[in-house]
């Protein structure tokens, strides 16, 4: 036996999909595979060669979520959460820029073609972003229009211009509902590594205006290897402190946009951010509860049709009175619920009644004292799930933990994909019902653009 194939006859494959080569771009079939160290999702280029891309270096974790998402989530449910791509100018320049931000700069979405496709008769959550939505002095404009047509409105930016009181109070009065803030720590050697300049002061005052306003906040942390990990826990206390915060999302560098420059060595994938988080608190955020969480929200996502990829996981923390966290690991027997979660994958989607019961179920398994005190804040959470995840309706009590990607060459998976949480609308690549499909055929674009110029 050869060396090769030893190591095929070492691999355990989880389920057969289809990727991409992350050097030609090319679709290819892939597998997601066990091997001793961990999972990785493998494919074998005709013209560059095999490429193994690791997923998770803890082969229980991965594939126990994996085979439960399938599970669970097995319709096909309908897009409704969508970024919109309204520019491509930025503020900054910044050397991980997913967005490409500035190469085309004269390449903005007209206001006309957004109101068009929201116009659709539902609800929709609508993330302004990309590269920096604030540059476009027709904002304020476009939020009430959007308004107007009933949705909820997401600003995702970096914050310079919320710096300003005034702008962002007109923001406001537009009918914006929530803001992801780039915030990657608050010391300014991170920022001049990831994004070319000093930024803590200003983005601390962007924090200050946010706070003054109550406006429902999302600090989203790109975590790059041995520059920031170490600033995780003042992260966390500082979302403790501030319950304007309403998400702390961790989100890895990946290999989109500018960042493909920085190598495939320096992204890390939720499984890393769920460590480094383990790390830093002294294993208090530890991985079986994430895991465990992770489930219950499938289980929940799967119920009320709402599309969510297995590359995004998140984890629950309430703040109490006395100003500490009461950890979701904490509320009740996790024991008997993931006993009862279990089941759900038995009992077919066209089984209504049974489904119902079992959600009946699965409440009784959760009440403990613990969920007595929270009870309110979990239900408003569901029903934020059913009528659109709008961050400004959650309890202050609650901080939504988020371990996310982006979908690059090297995990794009195809199955995955048709389950993205965000679709996206864009002037380059047009309209994609999978943000995790639009990643991936902007990087084509702009791949076949260099090398025809």
């Amino acid at each position: 036996m050869n060396k090769e194939e030893k190591q095929h006859t070492e691999e355990r494959v989880i389920r057969e999909t289809r990727g991409m080569c992350p050097t030609c771009l090319k679709s290819l079939p892939a597998r997601v595979i066990v091997k001793d160290d961990g999972v990785y999702l493998s494919r074998n280029c005709p013209d560059c060669g095999r490429c193994d891309t690791r997923l998770s270096k803890h082969a229980w974790y991965y594939e126990e979520l994996d085979k439960y998402f399938f599970s669970v989530m097995d319709g096909d449910f309908k897009q409704r959460d969508y970024i919109i791509r309204l520019t491509e100018r930025c503020n900054l320049n910044c050397p991980i820029c997913l967005a490409s931000a500035n190469a085309n700069p004269d390449n903005d979405l007209k206001m006309e073609d957004l109101l068009k496709f929201t116009d659709q008769g539902r609800k929709l959550k609508i993330d302004l972003m990309s590269a920096e939505p604030t540059v476009r002095e027709d904002l304020p404009e476009m939020m009430r229009r959007l308004k107007k047509q009933g949705h909820i409105i997401a600003l995702h930016t970096n914050g310079i211009k919320l710096a300003d009181r005034e702008y962002l109070k007109t923001l406001i009065d537009a009918g914006m509902d929530e803001v992801h803030l780039q915030l990657d720590g608050f010391e300014d050697k991170t920022y001049e590594v990831l994004r070319g300049k000093p930024l803590s002061k200003v983005k601390m005052k962007a924090l200050e205006n946010l706070e003054e306003f109550n406006i429902a906040t999302d600090l989203v942390m790109v975590i790059a290897p041995d520059l920031n990990e170490h600033e995780v826990p003042a992260m966390l206390e500082y979302a403790k402190k501030h319950p304007f915060v309403r998400e702390l999302f961790f989100l890895g560098l990946r290999s989109l946009g500018y960042a493909r420059e920085t190598g495939h060595d320096k992204c890390y994938l939720p499984d890393d951010t769920i460590e480094i988080v383990e790390q830093y608190t002294n294993g208090e955020i530890d991985r079986k509860s994430v895991q465990r969480f992770q489930k219950l929200y499938f289980a929940l996502l799967s119920l009320l049709g709402i599309r969510k990829c297995l590359y995004v996981q998140h984890y629950l923390l309430i703040r109490d009175k006395k100003g500490d966290f009461i950890h979701a690991k904490d509320l009740f027997d996790w024991k008997k619920v993931e006993e009862h979660l279990d089941r759900l994958p038995g009992i077919p989607r066209r089984n209504v009644p049974g489904r119902f019961w079992w959600f009946l179920g699965l409440g009784w398994k959760m009440l403990s004292i613990n969920t007595l005190k929270v009870a309110w804040d979990v239900v408003k959470m569901k029903l934020r799930l059913l009528k659109g995840f709008d961050l400004s309706k959650l309890s202050n009590q609650t901080l939504i933990l988020g371990y996310i990607t982006a979908c690059d060459p090297f995990i794009f998976d195809e199955m995955l994909a048709k389950y993205c949480g965000k679709g996206e609308l864009a002037t380059d690549i047009g309209q994609h019902e999978s943000g995790a499909v639009a990643n991936v055929t902007r990087e084509k674009y702009w791949k076949e653009k260099t090398d025809n110029e």
